[in-house]
């Protein structure tokens, strides 16, 4: 039912990245390449959230030569236990949080829609709703069915509970999401209908759901716990079970607890990241039963033709449910610095992302809508899924200080989200033939700004791509991204966002590094330090702090205060460098005189 990815803001405290606006003290002004520029996290967003590249769960960009060494490939790396919530007022005060989070997440891929636009019936009848207004449709028809039911103890009425739970959860509702799924759970306990093997199943399901929810919050002994009974519950349902055609799907529901449980010990951090790894590889064997050798391995997993047959059999949840373990065990491996393994973990999920994207039909898109299934992947999903395993693939190479690599999958990664807009699935006589449908290479001259369609995410990729080409000389290529990123966090968070301040800064770094247009620089620090100053005016106000703000308020002063001294400093280096300039010009010019003088 709900396919766990290690959430990005599963603890919203955990998951605010830093961001790494650092000095332009360490910038050689008068080197062609710089390597050391300034690179933001995109994690504010003040109408809800950009999207985020370049860190996991609070671990920060290292901003000194320490740091760097410590985040180099086969290096040991130490992760921080999680903090864990432990008042009820943080709980709640986090759960208050989630909901606007998740919002901005699903509203990432896809373009704002204009309170002005004006649109006739027609139109609308041709429109498909993604993201949050799909999940607020899916949500509003999920109640109506369940109120036009007369309230009984059928697997029936109980289903439409879930899904209301399953929708809630999705939203980010998680009080709601709770209030479903313990409903169920005591009802179906106080019928004793658990005593059925459908029932049974049901009542695992909901105490994984009660796990994710948990999860979710940051509220991790409790998430351990009903992850642990569901765990004990569907082993005994697969040991007890005499249904041939049930049990697959029992070992796929099995798969699902044990990839969370591996989530679950991945954000709590410390030194169970080992115990993570061996649960994923549980996860997939398990959803992965019946397509096995004896071995446990994927049948003929060298030769991808076969593979490619294996995949192609399952359904869309299924290979998802796949992509998202395979994600996990990516993000593990980042996380603690093993960035080719990484690489090839991401990539092996890419391949399988892509299979299930190249069977995708014009009808596949067209049936999908808000009376699809609840907890299935959407269409978009499926595309997304592809975008956003060579965004991770980007970071991992980035992290490396492989940016030639970096960039080629940032530019990758903006061709197919801007390529997805638009494509909506094979033609009927295309046979899902992926090959023939889906392009293979892009290039960032060619991914041309496309403004009145553009999207959080294309500002968050197309600046991550302007730093990785700053980084290997092609400092004017990487500028142009920065201006469209730019430009479009102008246009959808206004000018006073303090994402558009990140972005300055980092166009700073690369007027005031290796292109030594100082004006320029200092025209993009002074606008950044106006900002950042705004931001803090509003943080340190006590009646401006609210809802997250206020609870993460301190935190953000104190990231605040650092933004704003890196401008400061950055403002200094380049007046230098002007006032440096200019005595060396009157020193030439005095030169100059003197030898006319004596000719």
């Amino acid at each position: 039912m709900m396919w766990q990815r290690v959430p990005k803001h599963t603890f919203l405290k955990a998951s605010r990245r830093r961001v790494a606006t650092c000095s332009l003290e360490s910038l050689n002004l008068t080197n062609h390449r710089t390597y050391n520029l300034c690179q933001p996290n995109h994690n504010q967003f003040t109408f809800s959230s950009w999207r985020s590249f370049t860190s996991f769960h609070g671990i920060t960009s290292p901003e000194n030569e320490d740091g760097r060494e410590a985040l180099q490939p086969g290096k040991k790396t130490a992760i921080p236990e999680a903090e864990v919530v432990k008042s009820d007022e943080d709980k709640q005060k986090i759960r208050e949080s989630i909901a606007e989070v998740v919002r901005a997440e699903l509203s990432a891929y896809f373009t704002p829609k204009q309170g002005n636009t004006q649109i006739d019936d027609d139109e609308e009848k041709e429109i498909v709703l993604e993201g949050y207004e799909r999940l607020l449709q899916m949500l509003n028809n999920a109640q109506a069915r369940h109120d036009n039911m007369k309230a009984n103890n059928t697997l029936e009425y109980t289903q439409s509970i879930m899904d209301l739970g399953e929708l809630h959860y999705q939203l980010g509702n998680m009080d709601q999401s709770q209030e479903m799924f313990m409903s169920v759970l005591k009802q179906l306990l106080e019928s004793n209908a658990d005593v059925d093997e459908k029932s049974t199943i049901v009542v695992a399901q909901c105490m994984h759901s009660l796990g994710a929810v948990h999860a979710r919050c940051g509220e991790f002994d409790e998430a351990f716990r009903w992850y642990e009974e569901s765990l004990r519950r569907k082993n005994e349902i697969i040991e007890e079970s005499s249904s041939a055609e049930s049990i697959n799907s029992y070992h796929f529901e099995l798969g699902k607890t044990y990839n969370a449980l591996a989530s679950l010990q991945a954000m709590r951090g410390g030194i169970q990241w080992r115990e993570a790894m061996s649960m994923f590889q549980l996860a997939e064997r398990h959803q992965l039963h019946g397509h096995l050798s004896d071995n446990g391995d994927v049948l003929d997993m060298e030769d991808h033709g076969v593979e490619r047959h294996i995949f192609e059999k399952l359904t869309p949840h299924h290979v998802q449910s796949i992509v998202n373990i395979r994600f996990n065990v990516g993000k593990l491996l980042q996380q603690h610095a093993q960035y080719e393994e990484a690489v090839d973990t991401f990539r092996d999920a890419l391949d399988v992302a892509r299979i299930d994207v190249g069977r995708m039909t014009i009808d596949d898109v067209k049936d999908y809508g808000a009376s699809s299934v609840v907890g299935h992947p959407s269409p978009s999903d499926r595309k997304n899924a592809v975008v956003e395993l060579l965004v991770q693939i980007a970071d991992c190479r980035a992290s490396a200080q492989n940016f030639d690599e970096a960039a080629q999958a940032y530019e990758e990664a903006l061709g197919y989200h801007i390529f997805f807009r638009r494509w909506n699935g094979n033609s009927d006589d295309s046979n899902g033939q992926e090959a023939s449908v889906l392009p293979t290479t892009f290039s960032s001259t060619n991914i041309k700004l496309d403004f009145e369609n553009a999207t959080t995410l294309e500002a968050a990729i197309r600046s991550n791509l302007g730093h990785a080409l700053a980084h290997i000389g092609q400092e004017k290529l990487g500028l142009d991204n920065y201006e469209a990123s730019l430009k479009i966090k102008r246009q959808l968070g206004g000018n006073d966002n303090i994402e558009v301040a990140h972005t300055l800064m980092g166009m700073g770094a690369v007027y005031g590094g290796p292109l030594r247009d100082f004006p320029a620089a200092l025209n993009c620090f002074k606008e950044a330090l106006y900002i950042y100053r705004g931001k803090m005016n509003e943080l340190t106000d006590e009646y401006g702090l609210s809802g997250s703000n206020k609870f993460f308020g301190d935190e953000e002063t104190v990231e605040m205060d650092g933004h704003i001294q890196n401008a400061v400093n950055n403002i200094g280096l380049i007046e230098a460098g002007l006032l440096k300039d200019r005595e060396d010009g009157i020193t030439r010019k005095e030169d100059d005189t003197e030898v006319d003088a004596v000719l």
